[in-house]
């Protein structure tokens, strides 16, 4: 799972309640949590079951998009996704996607190894 969903998760469902001005308690209730559970949710701790993003979306008034991280609040998207030849193997298709989730540090050592192969074959 990318690492960085739950606090983005939990950063933009704050966000959601403080633009409603609501607290945690009251959006807890709406949508069926025990209030620690929805500020542990909040925090970045736990993600929310489907059924209950559900809710949280409509009580907040907010794209599961959003929460999700594919687009911005504005509608832009985020992430695209990885690209991959027409075609292209099973096996290039995984390494894509690997590739694409690698934190920033782990991406530019692999571009380095990848360097370093290509230019061996030269």
């Amino acid at each position: 799972m990318n690492e960085t969903l739950q606090p983005r998760l939990g950063v933009e469902l704050r966000r959601a309640r403080m633009r409603l001005e609501l607290t945690q308690e009251q959006v807890a209730r709406a949508v069926g949590f025990v209030p620690v559970v929805y500020g542990r949710i909040e925090r970045g701790d736990m993600l929310p079951s489907i059924p209950k993003l559900r809710d949280l979306c409509t009580t907040l008034g907010v794209s599961a998009d959003v929460l999700l991280a594919l687009r911005s609040a504005e509608g832009t998207p985020l992430e695209q996704p990885p690209m991959s030849a027409p075609g292209a193997s099973p096996e290039f298709r995984r390494l894509t996607m690997l590739v694409c989730e690698l934190p920033p540090e782990r991406l530019k050592l692999f571009r380095i190894v990848l360097q370093s192969l290509v230019s061996e074959e030269d």
